[in-house]
C-alpha cells in the first residue's frame, strides 16, 4: 500500500487507505441491497465509524459525512449478511478489503470535493 499525504481541511491524513481500513476493522462486529440495515446496527455502525475516524485525525463533521456516505452505499450495494461477510472476509482476503476501501475512498473523494 501507498503512503500518501493529503491535507483535508488543514488536516494532513497519512494514508486514506490506512484510515479506511481501520474504520472498517472496528466495523466488523457489528451488519439487505438498496434496503436500509436495522436501525440499531445502522446507529452502532455510525458510533463505531465516527469515534474510529476522529481517532485517525478527521474533524467531526467530515467524520459524520464520511460514515454516512459509506452506510448508504454499502446498503446499497450490500445486503446486511453480505456485508457482515465481506467485513469478516476483508481480514484475510485482499479482494474483500479491496471492495470495501472503493467504497470509502468514493465517499472520502464526494467529501473533499464537496467541501
Amino acid at each position: 500500500m501507498t503512503k500518501s499525504l493529503l491535507s483535508f481541511s488543514g488536516l494532513a491524513i497519512a494514508s486514506v487507505p490506512t484510515l479506511l481500513i481501520a474504520l472498517f476493522s472496528a466495523l466488523s462486529a457489528i451488519a439487505q441491497t438498496n434496503q436500509e440495515y436495522p436501525q440499531e446496527y445502522s446507529q452502532n455502525y455510525l458510533q463505531e465509524c465516527q469515534s474510529t475516524a476522529i481517532a485517525e485525525g478527521l474533524p467531526d463533521i467530515e467524520a459524520e459525512s464520511l460514515c454516512s456516505c459509506t452506510l448508504k452505499e454499502f446498503q446499497q450495494k450490500y445486503t446486511l449478511e453480505e456485508f457482515k461477510d465481506i467485513n469478516k472476509r476483508s481480514e484475510t482476503d485482499a479482494a474483500a478489503s479491496d471492495a470495501l476501501i472503493e467504497v470509502g475512498e468514493l465517499c472520502f473523494e464526494e467529501i473533499l470535493f464537496d467541501n
